[in-house]
C-alpha cells in the first residue's frame, strides 16, 4: 500500500482547472500520529466532473527521498458544476512500514480530486511531527488556506 513519490506543489490562489477550494477542516488536529483522520473540503467546480473521487495520501519527507502511504479515497461520483463538500474518514494513517525515526520530521498530507488517472486538484497540508512528553509522536497539520 505504500510507494515512493514525486514532488507535489501547492497551487496558486487554490485554483486548479476550474476548482476553487474554499475551506479545509482537518480533525482531530493536533493529534497523536496514530489517531483517526477526518477531512472536510468545501469546493466549487466551474464545470461538471464525472467519475471523480478524492484520494488521500501522507508523504514522509526525508532528505533526498519521500515515502508515500495511501490513506484512502472517497467513493467515485459525478459532480455537477457548483458548490460541493467532500467528507473523508480514516481510522488512522498506516505507518507500520515506515521507520519511527523517519516520522519525527515534516510530512505532507495531500487530498487529490481525481477523475480516471487525471489529478484535477490537490490540497496539501504540511504536517509537523514532534515527540510528545509521553514519547509518542504528535502531528500538527497546517491548512494552506489559513
Amino acid at each position: 500500500r505504500a510507494h515512493w513519490a514525486v514532488d507535489v506543489r501547492l497551487t496558486r490562489n487554490n485554483m486548479v482547472a476550474g476548482v476553487d477550494v474554499t475551506r479545509l477542516d482537518i480533525s482531530p488536529n493536533p493529534a497523536p500520529m496514530a489517531a483517526e483522520l477526518n477531512l472536510e473540503v468545501d469546493f466549487k467546480l466551474s464545470e461538471p466532473v464525472e467519475g471523480a473521487c478524492w484520494r488521500v495520501i501522507y508523504t514522509v519527507d526525508m532528505t533526498e527521498m519521500k515515502f508515500v502511504v495511501e490513506v484512502g479515497e472517497t467513493e467515485k461520483k459525478n459532480y455537477e458544476a457548483g458548490a460541493h463538500t467532500m467528507r473523508f474518514h480514516s481510522d488512522g494513517i498506516a505507518l507500520s512500514d515506515v521507520k519511527k525515526s523517519w516520522l519525527n520530521n515534516v510530512g505532507l498530507l495531500t487530498a487529490s480530486l481525481t477523475s480516471g488517472e487525471e489529478d484535477i486538484a490537490q490540497i496539501c497540508a504540511v504536517t509537523q511531527v514532534t515527540k510528545g512528553a509521553d514519547g509518542e509522536l504528535q502531528r500538527r497539520m497546517m491548512s494552506p488556506l489559513e
